[in-house]
């Protein structure tokens, strides 16, 4: 209800919030429609609903295999552009960052995922990381190219046990000489609302089509972020096998996810070492394209 004295130009009154297991996101999919097409073609203003998918991804299933969401998460997608902010944490410090940074934007639906395990928080400054207040932006960086060295492609990495076991194997990707970028993908709304400079520097178009992405969701799911086939062949996602995920602890889960800290390296040295061939199928794209 809106209480405003002219409720035709602003909006007074409470905001919603609602939150379900990620899995069962999809439960919520029909009022959030309804509410949705309420606030692009009522003439009276509304508020804002958070809707919050908690205990996301495959750390979850440990309560129950129908219990986590790799999938079903992705029913928040689905809206029109500009009527959703979605935001992915990975730790709790980025949280209300990006929560303050969403709730401003026009969008009248906030969709927050969340997933439950406890993970060290890393010492950003050490790692040349950037700061948690740089998730306000939508994406920032994990780790820059090392000055000097040939580069070896772009990873965008998004979730809570994704993120934290790619920072485990930092010093282990110097020390076979992998040289790439990093970026941690928060919110693919609010980075397109940064500058061009900006967006150019974390992931510039070439960036893009160099590049590969690690989840903990479905790889059709980081759909904003996976730009050319080449690019989601060589991505690292819970659905590598195009199979459910089953129950277990979360370290069972996500070593069948194939996310683990030694999958993980695997897959980078594979993407790394590979790059003359990944970017040579694309330039044939191109070049076949151009030649009809």
């Amino acid at each position: 209800m809106n209480l405003a004295a002219d409720p035709f130009t602003e909006f007074n009154g409470f905001w919603g919030a609602c939150s379900t297991y990620g899995a069962f996101s999809y439960l919520k999919y029909g009022e959030m429609r309804l509410f949705s097409q309420l606030a692009q073609d009522c003439e009276l203003r509304v508020g804002k609903v958070l809707w919050v998918a908690g205990h996301s991804g495959p750390e979850t299933a440990e309560d129950s295999r129908t219990h986590f969401g790799i999938f079903e998460t992705g029913v928040t997608q689905l809206f029109p552009d500009g009527a959703v902010i979605d935001v992915h944490p990975w730790e709790y410090n980025e949280v209300p960052v990006v929560l303050g940074a969403a709730l401003r934007q026009k969008a009248p639906i906030v969709a927050l995922h969340l997933t439950r395990p406890n993970v060290d928080i890393p010492d950003r400054a050490a790692l040349g990381m950037d700061s948690h207040f740089a998730a306000a932006r939508g994406a920032y960086f994990i780790r820059r190219y090392r000055a000097g060295r040939p580069r070896m492609g772009t990873i965008f990495v998004q979730g809570t046990s994704t993120t934290a076991n790619l920072v485990k194997i930092l010093p282990q990707l110097d020390e076979r000489g992998l040289n790439v970028k990093i970026v941690a993908a928060i919110s693919p709304q609010l980075f397109a609302l940064q500058d061009q400079r900006y967006r150019d520097e974390i992931a510039s178009a070439a960036d893009r089509v160099d590049a590969m992405v690690i989840s903990n969701r479905a790889r059709r799911v980081m759909r904003d972020w996976i730009d050319h086939p080449v690019v989601a062949e060589y991505s690292l996602t819970s659905d590598w096998d195009d199979r459910w995920r089953t129950g277990g602890t979360v370290d069972e889960v996500i070593a069948e996810a194939h996310l683990s800290p030694q999958h993980l390296l695997a897959g980078i040295e594979r993407f790394a070492k590979e790059r003359p061939q990944r970017l040579g199928r694309v330039r044939d794209a191109v070049d076949a394209a151009l030649s009809d």
